[in-house]
């Protein structure tokens, strides 16, 4: 079966929809196609364009749709504002601060998972090899401070957990 491109359809509705005398039979002879055809094709394209929507109401459409995405975009720019971004470089701090103050790393993943969906939550090996290499830059750091500040310190209170006892750390008694 021969087809026309659409080019040449719309040449064909053109001839017809001008009036002119001659128009049809000439285009017909240029698009090498019957007079027969070249009617039907602008039938037919007449049809097609009477089914597109007026452009007013696509413009119409499109600024509602418009509309509706900028207010979309704006309700999730306020639910972004109220939430926390729990990036790795967070979760380390998180976890390292927490095992500062005293939580075990099953503790600090457990807390963890409160916060984050369940494939999200660190293991505690993770945990570890986190806050353990954080402990490291702070050794270097904490070494120099010790030699600095240990002069300097007139009583100390060291945990009696580690030290059997609440017994009073004095540079007098380091030196004994």
């Amino acid at each position: 079966m021969f087809k026309l491109p659409i080019r040449t359809w719309v040449c064909n509705a053109a001839a017809v929809f001008s009036g002119h005398q001659g128009a049809v039979t000439q285009q017909a002879n240029e698009a090498g196609c019957s007079r027969e055809t070249v009617y039907e094709h602008a039938h037919k394209v007449e049809q097609r364009l009477a089914q597109e929507p007026e452009p007013d109401a696509v413009i119409a459409r499109l600024r509602a749709e418009n509309q509706q995405l900028h207010h979309a975009v704006a309700e999730h720019q306020c639910e972004a504002e109220d939430r926390v971004l729990l990036d790795r470089a967070t979760l380390q701090r998180f976890a390292t601060i927490a095992f500062a103050t005293g939580l075990s790393l099953r503790q600090i993943e457990e807390l963890l998972g409160v916060l984050l969906p369940a494939p999200k939550v660190p293991d505690h090996s993770t945990l570890g090899t986190w806050v353990q290499a954080q402990a490291r830059g702070a050794e270097e750091v904490l070494a120099v401070l010790d030699s600095a500040c240990a002069l300097r310190v007139q009583t100390l209170a060291v945990d009696e957990i580690f030290f059997g006892g609440g017994r009073l750390w004095s540079p007098s008694s380091r030196r004994a």
